[in-house]
């Protein structure tokens, strides 16, 4: 099977369950990677009350419950329907089949289903997944209108030659430049598992002069092996940015992503027998 083609994608929006999807499909066909934004407004609970909103959710239900009352809740609830319809997409199930399990740095995956990876971010009410087949991803959004350049984070952001080349940039593109930093490294140290666990002042960024391909730098600027990681800064509509990075292991684009094996098919089917099981009467057959 061939390898991805090296490029991520623009960001597909999504207005809630109907998608739509079929975009974010032909992008992991060909890519091996999507993105996928959204308002978490688009995630209102569904229609059927409480017992449908519970199948749904699956196992994140006793979470969302602990949320209740709290300002949380409704984004816990928005980002997980629309991580699973996302996810279904790539691997051809209904969203209420898949089951969201955490690592232990808390990082996402969809049990049972190891042949995609995904990630998510989410900032003023939009919220953003990537997911790919081709190995690991990380995602992180922010918006252009950030001020960070200037706060005195800098030290803590940059290499020295991360710095020096902020200081040689035009100021009015320095805090733009740091924020395309600030979301590649965000989504690199997340697709690694790591988070802030990964000082950003050990690793630089290479910006190219507008959103597209980045790349990976030592502390002292030297060009590092990537190893097939990719990194890209994407702009969305009104004033959004988000990096990526994207880790590809060689297992190649998707065309059979889709619940293709039989170890998937057998998955997928126990799930749907665990659930038909759970809606039996008691003594039924």
């Amino acid at each position: 099977m061939s390898g991805g083609s090296g490029l991520v994608p623009p960001p597909r929006q999504v207005t809630g369950a109907d998608g739509p999807w079929e975009p974010v499909r032909a992008d992991l066909d060909r890519h091996g990677v999507a993105l996928v934004h959204s308002r978490l407004a688009d995630w209102p609970a569904p229609p059927g009350g409480e017992s449908e909103l519970r199948r749904q959710l699956g196992r994140d239900w006793t979470r969302y419950r602990e949320l209740a009352g709290r300002p949380h809740a409704d984004r816990f609830r928005a980002t997980r329907m629309l991580i699973k319809h996302v996810a279904a997409t790539a691997v051809g199930a209904h969203p209420h089949e898949l089951e969201l399990a955490y690592g232990l740095t808390g990082r996402l995956y969809v049990r049972g289903c190891d042949q995609i990876d995904l990630n998510l971010s989410h900032t003023k009410g939009i919220a953003l997944v990537g997911v790919t087949s081709l190995g690991l991803i990380g995602v992180d959004l922010e918006h252009e209108e950030r001020r960070v350049y200037g706060s005195g984070i800098e030290p803590a952001m940059c290499t020295p030659d991360e710095l020096r080349r902020l200081a040689h940039a035009p100021e009015p593109e320095r805090n733009l430049q740091l924020l395309r930093r600030w979301t590649l490294k965000e989504a690199y140290t997340k697709a690694l598992g790591q988070g802030l666990l990964f000082p950003f002042r050990h690793f630089g960024v290479d910006l190219p002069d507008s959103c597209g391909r980045a790349r990976l730098l030592r502390p002292d600027g030297d060009p590092v092996n990537e190893q097939g990681w990719t990194f890209h800064t994407r702009r969305l509509a009104d004033g959004y940015l988000a990096g990526v990075a994207v880790r590809d292991d060689g297992r190649g684009r998707t065309p059979d992503t889709g619940l293709a094996t039989a170890l998937d098919r057998n998955t997928v089917q126990v799930l749907r027998e665990r659930q038909a099981a759970a809606r039996r009467p008691p003594g039924g057959d």
